[in-house]
């Protein structure tokens, strides 16, 4: 075989094999994976001549929707119409009876046509879903697109959903989204073949719902004058001049509720109760124990006014929950129930009379009173209510759904209770967090929740049993939107983790891989982000820095969330670009360094991220330290990692932190060791909690009886101090840095003194 024909070979075999893997990739690339597919031969070719047809009246919108979509993409006007049989070059729906569940599907592609089955126009809808990722991704475009060719490939699916319930929240108090974005955040719902959005429309920043008994509700408790600028609770806090106002009128509202509906979406409403209610009381002080004048509050977080629980605020809340159970067709009410302080109730003597009267012993069971006469008037509307985990305390309601937000256990409690539980762990499925440690992220409420912490989140704890499991009827994400102002930024917080919870709720668990999404349906749903013109967040690409002391050396490793990733790094703290050293080893590091890395994206083209990490390699690594005072559990480590956090968003895992006590550590050298500087690293930030110790100290001795002072400073400024002095040689080292202790938040009875790292030289 000579060298040109044997290279024709070549191509026609990798062209052969190309086309032969197309379809199998495409089959695979289904996000959430079905629950069964096997690829069969060819593919069918959707053109003008195509058709879509449907069997029964209830398959008929879904056809429609389908025309719809295709619509502005293809340009194709397909025609719709009813057929009980599969014609050749059509697309047909058929509600039939088939052995999967009410939400189930199953999908054939021949070189024919197309066929969808399902039990109920929902399963047809999750079909056509599936179908849609079976198309190029030029098919989300919603601009007329000149391709030849809109192939599917020839597939056989079974799929139906693992949980009932598969939910999305949206806050729209913090920061109010008009319509037309409810609109779409439900379209992306529904490609992600979630059924529940919750709307939570009220809070301390804003009241969204019209309410025609109560028009204060909104005429006041809807707009707020300004927003603070920066993280909660910042000292000496400043604030916009924006004034933050809106409210869905009734009309909007059912518009929603019908658009939510044609995709098979329900909403449930989530009136907030007894806490978080500001803007109620903005507008009805006379609600409260006090009395007195509320703002709608222009700051984020937890604060003291809450509902009282008198007779009067029952009829009122009676009220608003009639107009609201008749405007929601949902089942559900989501009632609140967390946060509450209950500061107001203690001070109250109305509240001790009740307390007397219906023998109440702890604020827990006032909560529990307030919960349960709430739950009534939901009750008595024939809706079954949700809550807060927080509604567990002081006794629950019969009946309710609790709603797991603080983690798992408020959730297991309810299952071994046997309430109906839907998890949604701020740790897991909180999407106001933080996606990556990259300093190139957008400003995030807090936490780091990437998008492998999201994969890999199971709703139903392993621990429980089979029955108890069953209670756990499914899980929720949260769109919190404190620092979420615009739809762009929202995209970019939602977006692929959507996607990711989207799998943990309807894909079989046995058939969950991590590599699987990342490697290859993760790129696929990736360019269809792109078709959208989403902004779409590539924060799993991004490098994770981390290091670990090897007796005293300190070793640097580089790593992203996707296998594969090329990184690129520097060694002093310049932006890293395609020139710089590629990543391929673990470093050693020999000085302080800031380490800084960005990693290159083949479908952008473009370096993504900004991480960094400051790291030294002092003469304390390794060494033994004693503390006076124990840190809080597993944070003592931190002292000594070689890393300093000044660099880093603020997260509390990067600190030794002392509750209300003050750091006084004895670091022994081994020998006696010529020492000439200390640098203590702290955060005093701005944040309520991160108040900078009032004096550091720094003393030396040889046998840890006599201690010479060889640096103090004052009321020191962070988030470091560098403590220099003579060189003198001392086997021990004390450092003492003094708590203030002057918590004057009543979330806060301890003050933390947060400690990054005690580096010696």
């Amino acid at each position: 075989m000579n060298q040109s024909v044997f290279y024709t070979f070549l191509q026609s075999s990798l062209l052969l094999f190309s086309l032969l893997l197309t379809p199998l990739c495409a089959a695979l690339q289904i996000t959430p994976k079905p629950l069964s597919a096997s690829v069969g031969n060819g593919h069918f070719n959707l053109t003008h001549d195509s058709k879509i047809t449907f069997n029964q009246q209830q398959a008929q919108r879904v056809a429609q929707q389908l025309a719809t979509f295709l619509r502005s993409p293809t340009g194709y006007q397909l025609p719709v119409s009813q057929a009980d049989s599969t014609t050749k070059n059509s697309i047909a729906f058929k509600i039939v009876d088939i052995p999967l569940s009410q939400e189930g599907y199953a999908l054939s592609v021949t070189p024919e046509g197309v066929e969808i089955q399902a039990n109920t126009a929902t399963g047809l809808f999750w079909g056509m879903q599936s179908l849609r990722q079976l198309l190029p991704a030029e098919i989300e475009s919603r601009m007329p697109i000149n391709q030849a060719n809109w192939a599917i490939p020839a597939v056989e699916i079974k799929d139906q959903p693992r949980f009932s319930y598969r939910g999305m929240h949206l806050d729209v108090s913090r920061h109010f989204f008009d319509v037309a974005f409810v609109k779409r955040y439900i379209d992306w719902l529904a490609m992600h073949k979630f059924n529940v959005f919750q709307w939570h429309l009220t809070d301390d920043q804003g009241w969204r719902i019209a309410i025609d008994a109560y028009p204060k509700l909104t005429e006041i408790g809807a707009t707020r004058p300004n927003t603070v600028v920066g993280h909660t609770y910042d000292y000496q806090p400043l604030f916009d001049n924006k004034t933050v106002s809106g409210f869905y009128t009734k009309a909007q509202i059912k518009e929603v509720i019908e658009y939510a509906q044609a995709r098979h979406i329900e909403v449930i409403p989530e009136i907030d109760i007894p806490g978080h209610s500001s803007a109620m009381l903005a507008a009805y002080p006379e609600l409260s124990c006090h009395q007195r004048a509320v703002k709608v509050q222009p700051q984020f977080g937890i604060f003291e006014d809450v509902l009282c629980p008198r007779e009067d605020v029952f009829a009122f809340l009676g009220v608003v929950y009639k107009e609201v159970a008749e405007l929601f067709p949902s089942q559900y009410i989501h009632i609140g129930g967390d946060e509450v302080i209950k500061k107001q109730w203690l001070e109250s003597p109305e509240v001790k009379k009740l307390m007397q009267q219906h023998q109440l012993t702890t604020p827990e069971q006032v909560q529990s009173y307030f919960i349960k006469r709430v739950a009534k008037i939901v009750q008595n509307l024939g809706k079954t209510v949700i809550g807060w985990d927080e509604i567990l305390e002081g006794g629950v309601a019969d009946d309710a759904v609790i709603m797991s937000w603080r983690g798992t256990e408020g959730g297991i409690q309810a299952a071994k209770m046997g309430h109906q539980v839907i998890m949604s762990p701020y740790q897991y499925i909180y999407f106001d967090a933080y996606q990556s440690r990259n300093l190139d992220e957008p400003k995030a409420i807090h936490g780091l929740s990437s998008l492998k912490n999201v994969y890999q989140y199971e709703p139903q704890p392993s621990h429980l049993s089979a029955e108890q499991q069953a209670f756990i009827i499914g899980a929720q994400g949260a769109l919190w939107t404190e620092y979420i102002k615009t739809p762009r930024h929202a995209e970019y917080m939602l977006f692929p983790r959507l996607s990711a919870l989207a799998e943990t709720l309807w894909s079989d668990k046995a058939q969950k891989s991590w590599s699987d999404y990342s490697q290859y349906r993760l790129p696929a749903l990736l360019k269809r982000y792109q078709q959208m013109h989403l902004n779409t967040a590539y924060s799993s690409h991004k490098p994770i820095i981390s290091s670990e002391v090897n007796g005293q050396r300190l070793v640097a490793t580089i790593t992203s969330e996707i296998a594969d990733t090329a990184i690129y790094y520097t060694l002093d703290g310049s932006e890293p670009t395609l020139q710089s050293q590629q990543y391929q080893k673990p470093l050693v590091i020999t000085d302080e360094t800031q380490l800084r890395a960005r990693s290159y994206v083949s479908d952008l083209g473009q370096l993504v991220g900004d991480a960094r990490l400051t790291l030294s390699p002092h003469l304390a690594l390794g060494k033994e330290i004693t503390l006076a005072s124990l840190a809080a559990e597993g944070s003592a480590i931190k002292l000594q990692d070689g890393q300093f956090a000044y660099d880093q968003f603020y997260s509390v895992d990067d600190y030794a932190i002392f509750y209300d006590t003050d750091l006084e550590a004895v670091i022994d050298l081994d020998a006696s060791t010529q020492v000439q500087q200390v640098k203590l690293g702290f955060d005093s930030g701005r944040h309520r909690q991160l108040h900078p110790p009032t004096h550091i100290q720094v003393l030396g001795s040889s046998d840890k009886q006599q201690w010479q002072t060889l640096a103090e400073v004052n009321n020191p400024r962070g988030p470091m101090s560098v403590l220099s002095f003579a060189p003198v040689s001392v086997r021990f080292l004390k450092v003492v840095a003094i708590n203030s202790k002057q918590s004057d938040d009543i979330q806060i009875p301890k003050l933390p003194l947060y400690i990054d790292e005690i580096a010696v030289y």
